[in-house]
């Protein structure tokens, strides 16, 4: 059942996993994105999950030692993921409250569940962790978790 957008809208908040493709990530394949964070300028900031075990960007992490900015997700129903999933926390990605408008109303993007708050820490503490992260990023990061 497709929820109303208004309450869809209001919604969207830290843990809940979505599921569309991006063209942020240059492939069609739909992937599960976990939001980390809604800024009150309605800007939606995600992480992206992938279950391939043969990934790219998990091989990467695992070549330069960065283990601890890959965070580990078993499914469960409450997050809503079908099989064992990672989360690569070098990365982020950004969306506008209108661009999650347009997908959803497309039937784009799904509402799946969300990640338990040890998973979200977890997550967090990946992107305070990854070298790769602006630091102006991790200052809003820091600000949750006090």
């Amino acid at each position: 059942m497709k929820l109303p957008i208004d309450f869809f809208l209001q919604h969207i908040n830290s843990k809940k996993v979505y599921y569309f493709s991006s063209k942020k990530i240059n492939t069609a394949i739909p992937h599960y994105f976990v939001c980390v964070l809604k800024n009150n300028d309605d800007t939606i900031i995600l992480v992206c999950c992938t279950s391939d075990k043969e990934d790219k960007r998990k091989k990467r992490i695992e070549l330069l030692g960065l283990h601890n900015t890959l965070v580990w997700i078993s499914p469960d129903n409450e997050n809503g993921l079908i099989k064992d999933t990672f989360v690569d926390c070098n990365s982020y990605f950004i969306y506008t409250k209108d661009e999650f408008k347009t997908m959803y109303e497309n039937n784009l993007l799904d509402y799946k569940g969300e990640i338990s708050e040890n998973h979200y820490e977890q997550i967090i503490n990946g992107l305070l962790n990854s070298p790769t992260i602006p630091n102006e990023f991790k200052e809003l990061l820091r600000e949750i978790k006090l």
